[in-house]
C-alpha cells in the first residue's frame, strides 16, 4: 500500500467512524421517544430495548468473531450497514413492541461485523505513539459523531420520533457508498486482507508483549459505560418527566457531554503521560465513583450540565486506556479488539436494563447512587490484585 493509499484510508475509516455512529445513535436515541410516545413502552421496557442489541452485540462478538475475521473488514463493514439500514427501515414500519425487540436483537448480532473490524484495520501494524495517534483520531471521529446525534436526533423527534430512525438509516447507507467506492478507486486498499490470515503471518516473526494493565483498562470502560448507557436511555426521560424540560433542551445537555470527550481524545491523543499508568487508572475510576455520588443531589439543568462536562472528559481517559492497552505490543490486536467491545457491551447492558428498572422504581439519584457503589466495589478489588502483581513483579 502507498504512503497515499494509506492517508486515504485513514481519513476514510474515521469519517466512516463518524457517520456510522452518528447514524447509530441518533436512531439510539430516537428509539427511547419511539418507544415511549408511539408505542406506548414504560421506562423498563426502553431500558430493555437498549439492553436488547447490546446483549446480542456481546453474544455475535463472542460466537462470531473467528468467522469475521476470516472476511475482508470492507466486506463485512459493508454488509452490516446495509443489514442494519434494513432493521431500521423496518422498525419505523411495526407498531409491535415484541417485533421492534427482534430487530434490535438482530441489529445487535451484526454489530460485529463492523466495530472491531473498524478498530482493528485502523491499528494494524502500528505501535506506540503512532497507535495512540490514530486510535485516538478514530476515537475523536466517533465520538464527534455521539455529539452530533444529540442535537440532530433532540431535533427530529420533535418532528415525529420516527424521523430520527430514517435519518439514521440513510446515514448507515451513505457509510456503505463511501466504503464501496473508495475501496474501488484504491487497489491497496482493496487489496487489505483478512484479520486472520495478517495474524498467522505475524505470528511467525513476532513475539506478544502485551501489558497486564488491560485487564484493570477494561475495568474503567465497564464502569463508564454503564454510566453513559443510563445517561444516553435514561435520562432523556428523566429530563423530560423529571425535570420538566424539553427534548433541544436535553439534547445539548448530552452535546456537552459529547463535545467535552471528543476534544478529550484530541489531547489524549496528542498525550502519552496517561499510557502505563496503573495510578491513574485508579484515581479515574475514583473519580468517576466521587463524580456519580455527589452529582446524585444534583437537580438543575447547570449541575447536570457541569456533571456531563467533567463526566465526558473522564469518558474519553478511560476509553483510551481500554483501547491503547488492548492493543499495544498484541499480535492478535483483533481479539483484543474484541475483548474490549464486549466490555463495553456488558457496560452498556447493565447500564440500560438495571439503570431503567431502578429509574422506574426508585428515581434518577438512585441509579446515579448505584453507579457509584458499583465504582466503588471494583476499587476495592483492583488494587488490591494490582499490589499483589506488582509484588511479583509481573506487571507487564
Amino acid at each position: 500500500m502507498t504512503e497515499r493509499e494509506k492517508r486515504v484510508q485513514f481519513w476514510t475509516l474515521n469519517a466512516a467512524s463518524f457517520l456510522a455512529q452518528l447514524g447509530f445513535s441518533t436512531v439510539n436515541l430516537a428509539l427511547v421517544y419511539y418507544l415511549r410516545y408511539s408505542l406506548g413502552a414504560s421506562a423498563t421496557i426502553i431500558g430493555l430495548a437498549a439492553g436488547t442489541y447490546t446483549v446480542t452485540y456481546l453474544v455475535g462478538c463472542i460466537l462470531f468473531s473467528p468467522i469475521v475475521r476470516r472476511f475482508r473488514p470492507r466486506h463485512t463493514i459493508e454488509a452490516a450497514m446495509l443489514s442494519i439500514a434494513a432493521c431500521f427501515i423496518t422498525i419505523v414500519h411495526t407498531s409491535s413492541i415484541p417485533l421492534v425487540f427482534v430487530l434490535l436483537a438482530i441489529y445487535g448480532f451484526l454489530l460485529p461485523l463492523q466495530w472491531p473490524q473498524m478498530e482493528t484495520w485502523i491499528s494494524r501494524d502500528t505501535e506506540g505513539k503512532e497507535l495512540s495517534f490514530k486510535l485516538s483520531a478514530f476515537n475523536f471521529s466517533w465520538c464527534f459523531g455521539i455529539s452530533i446525534s444529540a442535537v440532530a436526533g433532540s431535533f427530529l423527534v420533535t418532528i415525529a420520533p420516527s424521523a430520527g430512525i430514517w435519518f439514521g438509516a440513510a446515514i448507515l447507507l451513505v457509510v456503505y457508498a463511501i466504503i464501496f467506492i473508495v475501496s474501488g478507486l484504491f487497489p491497496g486498499i482493496r487489496a487489505v486482507d483478512a484479520e486472520a490470515s495478517h495474524v498467522k503471518e505475524l505470528e511467525k516473526a513476532e513475539r506478544d508483549h502485551s501489558t497486564r494493565l488491560r485487564y484493570d483498562s477494561w475495568c474503567a470502560i465497564f464502569l463508564v459505560y454503564t454510566a453513559l448507557s443510563v445517561i444516553l436511555n435514561i435520562f432523556p426521560l428523566y429530563a423530560k418527566e423529571g425535570m420538566l424540560i424539553g427534548e433541544t433542551t436535553s439534547g445539548m445537555l448530552l452535546f456537552t457531554r459529547g463535545v467535552a470527550t471528543s476534544f478529550s481524545f484530541i489531547f489524549f491523543g496528542a498525550t502519552v503521560f496517561w499510557t502505563f499508568r496503573a495510578w491513574l487508572i485508579y484515581l479515574a475510576e475514583a473519580l468517576f465513583a466521587f463524580m456519580c455520588i455527589v452529582f446524585a443531589f444534583s437537580t438543575s439543568t447547570l449541575q447536570m450540565g457541569v456533571f456531563f462536562f467533567l463526566f465526558g472528559i473522564l469518558f474519553s481517559l478511560c476509553y483510551n486506556f481500554s483501547i491503547f492497552h488492548s492493543a499495544v505490543g498484541a499480535i492478535d490486536k483483533g481479539k483484543r479488539m474484541v475483548i474490549h467491545e464486549c466490555m463495553i457491551s456488558a457496560g452498556q447492558i447493565i447500564g440500560s436494563s438495571v439503570g431503567g428498572s431502578i429509574y422506574q422504581h426508585l428515581g434518577w439519584r438512585n441509579v446515579l447512587l448505584t453507579l457509584g457503589c458499583i465504582g466503588v466495589l471494583f476499587l476495592l478489588f483492583q488494587i488490591p490484585l494490582h499490589l499483589a502483581y506488582k509484588r511479583k513483579g509481573s506487571l507487564q
